[in-house]
């Protein structure tokens, strides 16, 4: 018997509620926000007026989040119209060439304030996610144990990504790509790696097509710089240290493994629906 189209609607894409995702990477996104505010100003980058201005927005990007949690539409689309402008905000100042870009910012406030502004970019984009889903399916998700493995490794995995670009950026390693496009081409691969892993449990495809291109961008670019050509492991644990050579390492290990499991995802139900189209008919 076929489940109604209300209890498809009320299951939700996630393999967690929607509403659960929202308030999480919201508040990872308004501490890290936050956070950024004390190197922004110490910087000269923004004055004093502006983080009290940034400071009542986050406070009310928190309020929002309370208020999406307990079902209100509207803060819902408060919060995830705040994590859009966020997202916006901090990819147009310092990812792009610019006096306070990633790399000068992070020679002049230390490299972890670059760590923090990469992560930023991937709990927003979760947190604008979530808000679009949370407007029709704020509570229900998919009861599919079998994608959380995959969910974990692309949480660790982006974590691992992060830290390798930002040590990529100490030693200013990225190839022919500056840092400004070298650190927001890791930042893209996370979203896409999140994003596909969370989309995954319902719309199989997309979601392993997400994780396929995320975790391409990840490995082809680990191939190229560490491997055929650029600085080697042996070099990066030379100059960086150890336990540096062996997050690229783990890097490039979990993002060779979700690629081969989401083309797997994606050839599984090609390959079934061939054989049972071969299937000789009854009499």
């Amino acid at each position: 018997m076929r489940a109604s189209p209300v209890g498809r609607r009320a299951q939700g894409p996630f393999v967690i509620p929607a509403r659960t995702l929202l308030l999480i990477a919201g508040v990872l996104s308004v501490a890290l926000s936050a956070v950024n505010l004390v190197p922004e100003l110490r910087s000269t980058n923004v004055d004093i007026y502006y983080v009290v201005v940034a400071g009542l927005i986050y406070l009310i990007w928190l309020a929002s989040l309370v208020l999406a949690w307990r079902g209100s539409r509207g803060g819902i689309l408060l919060a995830g119209l705040i994590a859009f402008v966020e997202f916006g905000v901090i990819a147009a100042g310092h990812f792009t060439t610019s006096p306070f870009d990633i790399h000068v910012y992070s020679l002049r406030e230390g490299l972890w304030v670059a760590a923090l502004l990469m992560a930023i970019l991937p709990v927003c984009a979760l947190t604008a996610m979530a808000a679009i889903v949370s407007w029709s399916h704020p509570s229900g998700r998919i009861r599919n144990p079998r994608m959380i493995p995959l969910l974990v490794v692309s949480v660790i995995g982006a974590i691992l990504v992060l830290l390798n670009a930002t040590d990529s950026l100490r030693r200013v390693d990225f190839g022919t790509a500056n840092p400004e496009d070298g650190t927001f081409a890791a930042v893209a691969s996370v979203i896409l790696w999140l994003v596909g892993a969370f989309w995954i449990a319902r719309v199989r495809r997309v979601g392993s097509i997400l994780i396929a291109l995320g975790t391409f961008i990840v490995w082809y670019s680990f191939i190229t710089l560490h491997v055929v050509s650029g600085t080697s492991i042996s070099a990066i644990a030379s100059n960086s240290g150890p336990v540096w050579a062996g997050i690229a390492l783990a890097m490039a290990a979990l993002a060779a493994a979700s690629f081969i499991a989401a083309l797997a995802l994606v050839v599984e139900p090609l390959v079934r629906r061939q054989s049972d189209t071969r299937l000789p008919s009854g009499p």
